[in-house]
């Protein structure tokens, strides 16, 4: 079995803007192999098209800044690339995320750039299954879930990369638990 742990940063706006469409930057992964170590990683930034100029919010918050998306490669490129990177080829694939929003950017995108979806086997939201297994009211932030556990956040927070590997820990530490 594959296990692509990922983690994909988008366009956003402080509350007081308007909001437009989102569109992913920036795609972080992590492949698990069967020792569950990570074996290795896929960090690109993309260049949104509907509104290829970030916001002053979008820069604070994930730290990406205009020269890094100007200099960036299209939607289409770097999905090529990283379906490339999981070994893709006549499989489809499966994805453990925090919460169910990146398989919604994923849909959205692959949509308004006219890539199918039949790369996608199943999407895992370990954001809710951790809520059932910790028996929480409702789910958690990735944030409070490591500090729960006593795992350290390692890197900078609201990039993809990062994110992807501390949930690579937590989907270590509750492998058997997980519904996959």
């Amino acid at each position: 079995m594959n296990y692509f742990i990922i983690d994909l940063e988008a366009t956003c706006w402080g509350a007081d803007n308007v909001q437009h469409k989102q569109e992913i930057i920036e795609i972080g992964a992590c492949y698990i192999n069967s020792y569950m170590e990570v074996e290795k990683t896929f960090s690109k930034i993309i260049k949104p098209v509907a509104q290829p100029i970030l916001s002053v919010y979008c820069k604070q918050l994930t730290g990406i800044t205009q020269v890094e998306i100007d200099k960036a490669k299209s939607f289409n490129f770097v999905m090529e690339q990283f379906l490339d990177w999981c070994d893709h080829t006549d499989e489809p694939i499966s994805l453990y995320a925090w919460g169910a929003k990146d398989r919604q950017l994923f849909n959205a995108d692959c949509e308004f750039h006219r890539i199918g979806m039949d790369w996608l086997r199943e999407y895992f939201d370990l954001k809710s299954q951790f809520a059932r297994i910790k028996g929480l009211p409702k789910p958690i932030g990735l944030d409070k879930a490591l500090k729960l556990e006593e795992i350290d956040f390692e890197g900078g927070r609201h990039r993809a990369l990062p994110d992807a590997i501390n949930l690579s820990k937590l989907f270590v530490k509750y492998f058997e638990a997980w519904d996959t």
